[in-house]
């Protein structure tokens, strides 16, 4: 490497030739797979970050990066085993920029805590605008218990709260005024304030002045035909109970809705409605966008699937360009071997 090169280009250099081979004893097959994940990093950098590569610095290898690189390399068509594989590079990268430099320690730390997504992914399960709108609207506001059963459901979506947060909400959380919000009480005793729409304010406020009316603000807001505070397994049994009386009418409607599928379906719809995604991670509680990415996966595997079943198939197979290839992009690593 040159005398001016970055720290990055260093840092690599030693981790190629010094640590992976030498300390760590690493197999040759190893390396080159850690060296690949290192190549297709450059090429996230130069190409989706539009970075040039003679500037990047160990400064800006940070936890955003990295989660935004291996979510790259998935919406690119890698399995989850393929990008835990690219993350664990990165992270025995990590682990050796900061034996070799002490002021690497503290920023490097968040790369470490990236942890690696199960295998097998499981299928986000939601209901669409439609279904979600004949099941919030089952419940006959003309009853008692229909009126509370229907400002719970509506609550629950529009919200996109957790069960138990739906549970906890309080009287005093609620602000049906002309901008509409509720406060929630999530994990770890954490609170965030989320918007509602004027028509979930609407209900919400019809509610509180017919059977909530007089209770005290700290008193909570949905309860039981007897009056206590509303359980998750009350919620349950709410969904199970229109479900049912749904799928006398309509057989395709499905047969078992989570109360979680609720809050599936909200950031689904919000995604499909093209609301950003740092809007909905916030919206939902999520500390890391990681998290709410599920989501993005699921709404791109629906679209593609729509895609390829409607493209005309192709009359002949076409060769694309491999990166591996481009040596003026890859020259940087290519003299390790």
């Amino acid at each position: 490497m040159s005398g001016n090169t970055t720290d990055f280009a260093r840092v690599v250099t030693g981790f190629l030739t010094d640590y992976l081979p030498l300390q760590r004893g690493y197999s040759k097959n190893t390396i080159l797979s850690y060296r690949d994940a290192l190549k297709l990093f450059i090429v996230f950098l130069t190409e989706e970050k539009e970075i040039q590569l003679s500037r990047f610095t160990m400064s800006g290898f940070n936890r955003i990066l990295v989660v935004e690189f291996l979510e790259w390399c998935r919406a690119s068509g890698a399995s989850v085993s393929t990008a835990n594989q690219r993350l664990a590079a990165l992270k025995s990268f990590a682990s050796y920029a900061q034996i070799e430099r002490i002021d690497y320690m503290a920023p490097l730390q968040d790369v470490q805590g990236i942890r690696s997504r199960k295998t097998e992914e499981k299928e986000i399960s939601f209901l669409n605008v439609d279904q979600m709108t004949l099941l919030i609207n089952r419940p006959d506001v003309n009853t008692r218990s229909g009126l509370r059963h229907r400002t719970a459901l509506t609550l629950l979506y529009d919200s996109g709260c957790r069960v138990q947060e739906l549970c906890d909400i309080r009287i005093g959380d609620v602000n049906t005024g002309s901008s509409p919000t509720v406060k929630l009480h999530g994990k770890g005793d954490k609170y965030r304030t989320v918007v509602i729409s004027e028509g979930t304010g609407g209900l919400l406020k019809e509610y509180i002045s017919r059977q909530r009316i007089g209770s005290l603000q700290n008193q909570p807001l949905i309860v039981n035909r007897t009056g206590r505070k509303m359980s998750r397994d009350g919620v349950q049994y709410m969904i199970d109970k229109y479900v049912r009386e749904i799928r006398v009418e309509n057989k395709a409607f499905p047969e078992h809705v989570h109360c979680h599928q609720f809050r599936h379906s909200k950031a689904m719809h919000m995604l499909a409605a093209g609301i950003n995604i740092v809007y909905i991670r916030d919206f939902l509680g999520h500390e890391d966008i990681s998290t709410t990415q599920i989501y993005s996966r699921a709404d791109n595997r629906l679209k593609n699937e729509a895609i390829n079943a409607l493209a005309p198939k192709l009359a002949a197979k076409t060769d694309f360009p491999d990166w591996r290839t481009d040596q003026d992009l890859l020259g940087f690593l290519n003299s390790f071997r």
